[in-house]
């Protein structure tokens, strides 16, 4: 490579010196000439090393024009005091830098950062402002003077100190083999798990050198363990991240079937199965906190409006069946001054069961009149029972008749239930108790509890045909 070929690093480092040379000459503005100044500075400090015998006066010259330079930024002295903060700047980095060797365990190696802190502030860092100049420079020579004091230091202890470290840097190690073995089925718990590693890896990466003969076995060790550490990690992430893919999907599953339920045309019958998906939702885990968070929102969002379009709707039918309830209770106040015939009273009862909620109160209080209006036109009881039957059977809805037949079926079942009460009842009774009230009574109830079963059946016939 170029940097290790000293007689062309010569040359180069000679055009960098015409470039200077010449730059003070060059048309251009103050501004553009610094600028291309600081390249050339960097360009020769990134230049290797060029032939001992030459190296002095390509120095002394280079300098030599920096000082031209420098002088002819005189006459632009806000440049010139730039430059001079700037230099001012590095150098307090520098000695910062060097200040925080000092906390290093590995004493050789603060030697050699030193010295290379130590040609950037020689050879590639201009000059600073007087006021300032002694103070720095009297900071960084006390710290090199430190410097050279603890690598003394060390080389006078240096078997012990190696010994110390490999003793330290082998606890350590042992002590990852520990969180290694130690079963983490958790994100939190790799978390801490990736920390502590971290910790550790560190604290033998900082600790000071170990005796040559421990290095490659040492050092094998620590490769080995390292990589094992990394590939569990992987493998939990790995296996995480498929979980992740597969509760996502199963997230989005569940936002699906609320979706659906959106578009269904009675919504009520779906509210049981809306609150299942949401107790579902919660026993997804684990999500990726941030998907997690947003799939959450958009699922929170469609139940919400689910549950709004419940409240919506009941608040409608309430409407509706407030509304409905007023219009009935006219029908059935008007039959007070009801005069027409029995075709008149079709159209009435037409009018009254073409609502769709009719509650029984008004359902009880309208046939009660109708019974009424039948009697007065003539019609005995058998006869009003049956044009009432005809009148359902003829204007009720498919679905009001279903309710019909569901309520004549209770009333069915629980009447044949308190018939074979009454009958079981007769047998308490002997022959001398004929003439008793309390069978006459019995006699009756079973009397009347038949009748009413013929005439439900009756009435449920007709509904059927």
């Amino acid at each position: 490579m170029k940097r290790f070929n000293l007689d062309q690093n010569f040359d180069e480092k000679k055009d960098l010196i015409e470039q200077l040379k010449n730059l003070i000459n060059q048309d251009t503005s103050i501004n553009e000439k610094y600028n291309q100044f600081k390249k050339i500075q960097n360009s020769w400090f990134k230049i290797g090393p060029v032939p001992r015998t030459k190296n002095g006066i390509l120095w002394n010259n280079f300098q030599h024009h920096i000082k031209n330079f420098y002088d002819y930024l005189h006459l632009n002295r806000k440049f010139k005091e730039i430059d001079l903060v700037h230099n001012q700047k590095e150098k307090e980095k520098i000695i910062l830098h060097a200040e925080s060797l000092f906390k290093q365990n590995d004493k050789i190696k603060a030697f050699k950062d030193f010295e290379r802190l130590k040609k950037r502030w020689k050879y590639e860092l201009g000059p600073v402002n007087r006021e300032v100049e002694e103070n720095l420079n009297k900071s960084f020579k006390d710290i090199e003077n430190k410097i050279i004091e603890e690598k003394k230091e060390f080389d006078l202890n240096k078997d012990s100190i190696l010994e110390k470290n490999i003793e330290k840097k082998l606890n350590l190690l042992n002590d990852i083999k520990i969180l290694i073995e130690k079963e983490t089925d958790s994100v939190k718990g790799w978390q801490k798990k990736i920390n502590d590693f971290d910790k550790l890896k560190h604290n033998i990466e900082i600790t000071g050198p170990i005796p040559k003969k421990s290095k490659k076995t040492f050092w094998n060790d620590y490769k080995k363990i390292v990589r094992t550490f990394y590939s569990e990690k992987n493998s939990f992430f790995k296996r995480l991240k498929k979980i992740y893919s597969e509760n996502l999907e199963k997230q989005k599953n569940l936002i699906n079937q609320v979706d659906k339920i959106h578009k269904e045309e009675n919504l009520e019958n779906f509210r049981s199965e809306v609150i299942s998906i949401q107790k579902h939702w919660k026993l997804i885990k684990p999500v990726p906190y941030k998907t997690n968070e947003k799939n959450w929102k958009l699922f929170k969002s469609k139940c919400d409006e689910y549950f709004q379009k419940l409240i919506h709707k009941k608040d409608n039918h309430s409407k509706e069946k407030n509304e409905s309830n007023k219009k009935q209770k006219v029908i059935i106040e008007n039959l007070n001054d009801f005069s027409g015939n029995e075709e008149d009273l079709v159209i009435v009862a037409k009018e009254f069961l073409s609502f769709k909620n009719i509650s029984t109160e008004n359902e009880t209080k309208f046939y009660k009149k109708i019974k009424k209006i039948l009697k007065d036109l003539g019609l005995n009881s058998k006869n009003i029972d049956d044009k009432i039957s005809d009148i359902k059977s003829k204007l009720m809805s498919s679905e009001q008749k279903n309710t019909e037949i569901q309520n004549i079926n209770s009333k069915l079942e629980l009447l044949s239930k308190e018939l074979t009460q009454q009958e079981n009842n007769l047998s308490f009774f002997n022959e001398k108790s004929k003439e008793n009230k309390i069978l006459n009574k019995v006699h009756e109830k079973i009397k009347k509890n038949k009748k009413e079963i013929d005439l439900l059946k009756h009435h449920k016939k007709k509904l059927l045909s």
